[in-house]
C-alpha cells in the first residue's frame, strides 16, 4: 500500500523531479488525496513523515556543500590575484619568478 502512495505522491501531475528529489505536491483536499491514493490517515502521514526526513537530508548535504564552497572563495580569490599579477607582469614583458 505505501508503494501505491510513493508512487501516485512522488510524481504528481505537472511537477518533475529535479536532482533526482521527488517535488513535493500541495495537497489542498486532503480527503480526496487519502481516496486516490487509497490510504488511511496513519499511512499517509507516515510516508509523508518520511519524504519530510528525506528533504531534511537532502538540505543538510546541501548547507554542508555550501559551507565548504564558501570556505574556498578566499583560495580562490588569492590564486586570481596571482594569475593577474602573473599576467599583467607577461604583458608587460617582465620575467616571472615564483618564490
Amino acid at each position: 500500500m505505501a508503494a501505491a502512495a510513493s508512487a501516485s505522491a512522488s510524481t504528481p501531475q505537472g511537477v518533475a523531479e529535479r536532482r533526482g528529489i521527488p517535488a513535493a505536491a500541495f495537497v489542498e483536499d486532503v480527503e480526496a488525496y487519502l481516496r486516490q491514493a487509497g490510504l488511511d490517515v496513519n499511512s499517509a502521514l507516515a510516508f509523508l513523515q518520511e519524504r519530510l526526513q528525506q528533504y531534511k537530508i537532502v538540505e543538510m548535504k546541501l548547507l554542508a556543500q555550501q559551507r565548504d564552497l564558501q570556505a574556498k572563495i578566499p583560495d580562490i580569490e588569492k590564486c586570481l590575484d596571482i594569475v593577474a599579477t602573473l599576467q599583467a607582469k607577461k604583458d608587460l614583458g617582465e620575467v616571472c619568478t615564483i618564490s
